[in-house]
């Protein structure tokens, strides 16, 4: 089969064909349809996340079930599925707790880039081959754990909710569940790509009455405008955070960062109001230190972590199915650009100039 590989920090992927082996027990075999282009891709192929060489690359995946392993029950052979960073192994504590974003098994298949034995089921000759989050959705097929699988209505395009399995849950569930945005309420999103505007999205669909877009792209911007966001902010302009505390005298009740930088999180705490909470939904490098200061806790001020919008897949992406047929979830005005798997590396292009919002790679010939 056809796979875009990444060879090494910072290089181009290579399309290429590449062996997979059959699903194990509780996986199964899906042919893509489509994978959308997230933000922690970029940052594998940049070395800010790591990942073993080779790799391919991908796990905002929608597909077609073809075959599964042993002991797997919630899917059969021709449902349509997406896929999310959560295995859902339904063994570890958090699983336990409903609480499957934090799934062990997902750190498992982050840090290894392989599934939850530690193997992978991709080779190039005697050769192994990684699969980023266990999934390696840039390629004709993946075999993944069942458990990261959720089945969807196969009336919805694939090359559209596919999205949904990391960047829209992500966002809108930081929105829904994470921070439960009351109505009547202001909220700023800090960062207008995928993620930010899943973020806007959530806040609109909450109820929020004033919800500020703070990207210095304007088209990002115009977009964040058409999905839901009252107010927009250039943050080339002057001092994001006096800018908003204008706009909301006092500050705002939520603050979420969709970036990934320290800088971002610090502004995002310093403009929001006392009793107000900054939600971090951006992945930042690891090691990076955070520099706010102690007082805002004083002001019963909150600073919150999210992991992939506190959702709980089987429950919320299906809702969120519901929500894009009914026209309150707008997937179509973030799904810019269509890009079929021979020129993946234009969708990285995109991202590091920000064009558009949500890259999508096509596995059609």
């Amino acid at each position: 089969m056809r796979a875009a590989v990444l060879e090494a920090v910072a290089q181009p992927l290579q399309v290429q064909d590449i062996e997979i082996a059959p699903p194990g027990p509780g996986e199964a075999r899906v042919r893509v349809v489509a994978c959308g282009l997230c933000h922690s891709d970029y940052s594998c192929m940049h070395g800010i996340l790591r990942t073993p060489f080779p790799a391919v690359l991908g796990h905002e995946m929608g597909g077609v079930v073809e075959e599964i392993g042993p002991g797997v029950q919630h899917i059969a052979v021709g449902d349509h599925v997406v896929a999310v960073l959560t295995p859902s192994c339904g063994d570890c504590e958090y699983c336990h707790e409903e609480k499957p974003y934090l799934c062990a098994g997902s750190v498992t298949m982050m840090v290894s880039s392989a599934m939850l034995d530690g193997t992978t089921r991709l080779r190039r000759g005697s050769e192994t081959v990684y699969q980023v989050c266990g999934v390696g959705g840039f390629a004709e097929q993946a075999v993944v754990p069942a458990g990261a699988l959720v089945k969807v209505d196969p009336a919805v395009p694939l090359e559209v909710i596919c999205v949904l399995g990391c960047g829209v849950l992500t966002g809108v569930g930081a929105a829904i569940n994470t921070a439960q945005v009351k109505p009547d309420s202001t909220v700023a999103v800090l960062g207008c790509g995928g993620v930010g505007l899943a973020v806007i999205q959530g806040a609109r669909i909450a109820g929020a009455r004033q919800i500020i877009a703070i990207d210095p792209v304007a088209g990002r911007r115009e977009i964040a405008r058409a999905v839901g966001a009252t107010h927009e902010l250039d943050p080339a302009a002057g001092d994001v955070v006096k800018a908003v505390r204008k706009m909301v005298p006092g500050g705002v009740h939520y603050a979420f960062e969709a970036i990934g930088r320290a800088d971002t999180v610090a502004q995002a705490f310093n403009m929001t109001r006392p009793s107000g909470a900054a939600i971090v939904v951006g992945a930042a490098k690891p090691s990076e230190e955070i520099n706010i200061r102690a007082g805002g806790f004083l002001q019963n001020k909150a600073l919150l972590g999210t992991l992939l919008g506190s959702s709980v897949p089987q429950r919320d992406l299906p809702r969120l199915v519901e929500w894009y047929k009914s026209g309150q979830l707008k997937l179509d005005e973030m799904v810019t650009h269509r890009i079929p798997l021979a020129n993946v590396n234009d969708a990285f292009e995109l991202m590091r100039t920000g064009g558009g919002a949500r890259a999508v790679v096509t596995m059609g010939r």
